[in-house]
């Protein structure tokens, strides 16, 4: 049985604890609590909007909630991605936009192919969770890499982009994949169907995550001269 009930108590230590926190970083610094505090704010408005298209999602069950879905979780997750490079984004956007859209439609698509459409909100949502950090990574490794003593070869570049992230790729799938397993196993699924479910999971994940590096850095190489 799932609890659904909110216990007072915890909810009042949870918000003592923030009143402390938000002290303590008001002593120490000043600066540092209002760029905190309108993060946490962003966070906030943004979950509210998740929330929403979430609950429209499981309200209607149609397939236009499911696409508004899909394209509010690429738009945030693109977001995401050129965040860390803001201060090159304009030159990245269509790299980034491509590559996460093909990436996407790989996560969404075998979702959609494996597994019934009612499951398609948190299944995706988690794939995509993993595709937006191992792209972030990604991309960091290759702005890292332009500015060694060998960045001068494009392949150098390259490679020191794509390797960290494929050997890189198994920890947050580790780390999330399994909340899915569960998931399955409290919704009743017999446990080898939801591991193949799991390991098939995986390895759309890992073919979409390597897509993405691949697109997104084919596309940068061409247009090298104006990311550097």
């Amino acid at each position: 049985m799932i609890v659904t009930e909110i216990y007072l108590w915890g909810a009042v230590i949870v918000a003592c604890l923030l009143g402390v926190s938000i002290i303590a970083l008001a002593i120490v610094d000043s600066r540092m609590l209002k760029r905190i505090l309108t993060i946490f704010v962003v966070t906030v408005l943004q979950m509210a909007v998740v929330l929403a298209v979430v609950w429209f999602c499981y309200q209607t069950h149609s397939i236009w909630s499911y696409l508004l879905w899909y394209l509010l979780i690429l738009f945030l997750s693109t977001c995401w991605c050129l965040y860390p490079l803001h201060s090159v984004w304009k030159k990245i956007v269509m790299p980034i936009g491509i590559a996460m859209l093909v990436g996407s439609i790989v996560v969404a698509g075998s979702t959609l192919l494996m597994l019934s459409a009612k499951v398609f909100v948190p299944i995706y949502s988690v794939l995509m969770a993993c595709l937006t950090a191992s792209m972030i990574q990604t991309m960091l490794n290759f702005q890292r890499s332009l500015h060694q003593p060998m960045a001068q070869k494009p392949e150098l570049s390259w490679r020191e982009s794509v390797l960290p992230q494929v050997r890189l790729m198994a920890q947050p799938l580790i780390m999330v994949i399994p909340t899915l397993y569960a998931g399955m196993l409290l919704g009743s699924i017999p446990a080898f169907n939801g591991l193949i479910i799991t390991l098939l999971l995986i390895s759309a994940s890992f073919i979409a995550n390597v897509l993405t590096g691949i697109i997104a850095l084919s596309i940068i190489k061409k247009l090298r001269g104006r990311f550097c």
